[in-house]
């Protein structure tokens, strides 16, 4: 009943690495697998083979003075190979926004690097794989939420922290997943509307029922849309009758059938906290239901072996960027990844920003 993870990715090969002795790529390969944790899928041979490339690139970090952000849906060799900080949206947000370096690489989908060049204006942000996007922030565009203002007047718009720069500016006030319902709740009247992910939309319902009405937008993220109640509930079913006691931890973007079929519900890195919290308390036996990536960082950050059942869903756009990428933008960036957004833009959709770091702190 082991969980499935994919394979490693392959490197392209397309990009030529520095030299380096076979002593220092013996001991970064060594590093990188204890850090790691998952010896069958990245065993020593697959680490030797990336370690010139992780090591080129923190080389490189700091002779240009960049601060490497990540987020936990990345793959491990970049987690825990190259970058300086790993977290979800929010706390990257403030990372980004509070890094000393005056540049930033965002190691992610597109949104998360717009999210940090508005937060940092000033700065350069570098996104290696401009084509990384993401279903929810494609799911909506600026003009949509002109469109549902007109349609309900003097409501707030709140939107989820996965959109695009230019939906921003046209919002309120930005939430992630692990401040919604707070922001939410703190928001004055009696009605909101929220932006993109119906499902959080319908969760944000129910919290708030008979406190404010919700109008919602149709939007899904197409990773935790595929999971479903039934599924955990066939999955709880083999925990039961193989003796195992099920914890499931899910993300709030999935449907209402499967939080309802949760024992905790929270963002990325607060699954994470939960996960490794139930397992120091001899609780191993866990599902998490949300994107792969959160899986290898609760692998790699246990001190106790865990028993991961079920099968998590791989983000595509997220899984785009590629040791080879980072190393490629850091050496000589194309245009197309270095952020550049309208000033009016970056105004806008900042003010949308620091409402939710008020109203969140």
């Amino acid at each position: 009943m082991a969980i499935e993870l994919p394979p490693p990715p392959l490197q392209r090969g397309r990009l030529s690495h520095a030299a380096y002795t076979d002593s220092e790529v013996e001991r970064e390969a060594k590093r990188l697998r204890d850090a790691i944790k998952q010896p069958f899928r990245w065993s020593l041979e697959t680490c030797r083979s990336i370690a010139p490339l992780t090591l080129e690139i923190n080389q490189l970090k700091q002779e240009k003075d960049v601060f490497l952000i990540a987020h936990s849906y990345q793959t491990p060799d970049i987690t825990y190979g190259v970058a300086d900080s790993v977290a979800d949206s929010y706390a990257l947000s403030k990372e980004a926004r509070d890094a000393p370096q005056r540049t930033i690489l965002f190691s992610s989908v597109r949104f998360m690097a717009e999210t940090a060049k508005i937060v940092s204006p000033h700065k350069t942000v570098l996104h290696p794989s401009p084509d990384a996007g993401c279903s929810l922030s494609d799911a909506i565009t600026a003009q949509d939420v002109r469109d549902i203002r007109t349609k309900y007047p003097g409501l707030p718009v709140v939107c989820y922290i996965n959109t695009s720069a230019e939906v921003k500016a046209e919002c309120d006030v930005c939430v992630t997943s692990s401040n919604y319902l707070r922001i939410c709740e703190r928001l004055p009247g009696n009605g909101i509307i929220f932006v993109p992910d119906k499902f959080m939309g319908k969760h944000l319902q129910n919290h708030l029922a008979g406190k404010k009405d919700v109008i919602i937008f149709d939007g899904e993220c197409e990773v935790h849309a595929a999971f479903t109640g039934e599924k955990i509930r066939t999955w709880r079913k083999r925990a039961s009758e193989a003796g195992m006691n099920l914890q499931v931890l899910s993300h709030p973007e999935c449907d209402t059938d499967v939080l309802e079929e949760s024992d905790f519900v929270g963002s990325s890195e607060i699954l994470m906290e939960e996960a490794l919290r139930l397992a120091s308390i001899g609780k191993k036996d866990l599902m998490l239901i949300t994107e792969c990536g959160t899986t290898d960082r609760v692998l790699a950050e246990s001190e106790v072996d865990l028993n991961l059942v079920g099968a998590c869903v791989m983000c595509r756009h997220m899984k785009t960027t590629q040791l080879e990428d980072i190393l490629q933008s850091l050496r000589d960036p194309r245009p197309d990844q270095i952020i550049n957004l309208e000033p009016s833009v970056i105004e806008r959709a900042g003010h949308c920003l620091d409402q939710m770091f008020s109203l969140a702190e």
